[in-house]
């Protein structure tokens, strides 16, 4: 093999080890992000997902325990709620990419240390509002078949009360069950619905313990009495579809019960973007190009091919 073919070889495995990906105006994603390589009909009622099917899905452990889910944005950033990491050192969180069974250890799983966890500033765990964190991970992780990053909301896309969403996780099936969690990741089917209808909802239930619903909250119902997310799928994703990719909307935050009628609130993450922004200020809306890129040496080999012919 002579150095050109090898160069380009070295050069296409990093892009492809890297999810490196051409970039667009910044209004529509030119990756890989929401684009599962898994696809099948979805259900209407909480089930089983398929193997690959929400590849964007984490679990957040602290000190060998299933703490909470997450959401992979980036080769090196996970999304989650701000309450499920209180009080927590980096150190002692790992989090698993590729799952799919909690009793897992699947070929396609990758366990990665957490490096930092960032929480909104603005967070406080005595009330509802900025309930979002960011985990960054020690490591840059390369994008398979059963890991890929859900796609950021875009300005250009927007998803309006009554769009159909889902919410994926490990929680309870039902509210106070005693049955066990289940194995393997299930999701439902929820409708988006408008702040005024969520906050009326929870007026009604909460009479004087009612305390508010702000605006940086999403709030979704089950489509079908029963299923919902419930305990144990903090932090995991809120995803909705448009233009044949899936966006992240949300993050599970908190809730009445479960499957009852009353709706889900999920921490917004378009209200949260600028957030995002200013701490992964590489990333855009609508695209998950993020901070990896091929290795420089190989970069300056093929730079020296071009343009003197020869090595």
């Amino acid at each position: 093999m002579d150095w050109f073919h090898l160069i380009r070889a070295l050069f296409l495995l990093n892009l492809g080890n890297y999810g490196f990906a051409q970039e667009g105006d910044g209004n529509e994603p030119t990756d890989v992000c929401g684009k599962p390589v898994v696809v099948s009909s979805r259900i209407v009622g909480g089930q089983d997902t398929k193997k690959g099917q929400n590849p964007w899905q984490v679990v957040v452990w602290h000190s060998g325990i299933k703490n909470c889910g997450g959401t992979l944005i980036s080769s090196s950033f996970v999304l989650t709620v701000a309450h499920c990491v209180e009080r927590v050192n980096a150190s002692s969180v790992i989090v698993i990419l590729g799952a799919y069974k909690i009793t897992g250890n699947l070929k396609e799983e990758v366990s990665v240390p957490v490096k930092r966890i960032i929480k909104h500033h603005l967070y406080n765990e005595a009330k509802f509002p900025y309930d979002i964190a960011l985990l960054e991970l020690s490591r840059n992780v390369p994008f398979t078949d059963f890991i890929l990053p859900a796609c950021l909301p875009a300005p250009s896309v927007e998803f309006r009360p009554g769009h159909s969403c889902i919410v994926t996780g490990w929680g309870d099936t039902e509210y106070n069950s005693t049955k066990p969690r289940p194995d393997i990741l299930q999701e439902v089917e929820v409708r988006l619905i408008t702040l005024e209808d969520c906050r009326d909802l929870y007026k009604s239930a909460l009479k004087d313990k009612y305390i508010g619903i702000t605006d940086d909250i999403i709030c979704a119902m089950n489509i079908h009495k029963g299923r919902d997310s419930c305990q144990g799928d903090g932090g995991g994703p809120l995803v909705c579809y448009e233009n044949d990719r899936w966006y992240l909307i949300g993050l599970v935050s908190y809730g009445i019960g479960c499957g009852i009628g009353i709706p889900k609130l999920y921490s917004s993450v378009p209200a949260h973007m600028e957030w995002i922004r200013s701490i992964i200020p590489a990333v855009r809306s609508g695209s998950n190009r993020m901070e990896s890129m091929p290795n420089m040496a190989l970069v300056i080999l093929a730079l020296m091919y071009f343009t003197q012919g020869t090595l």
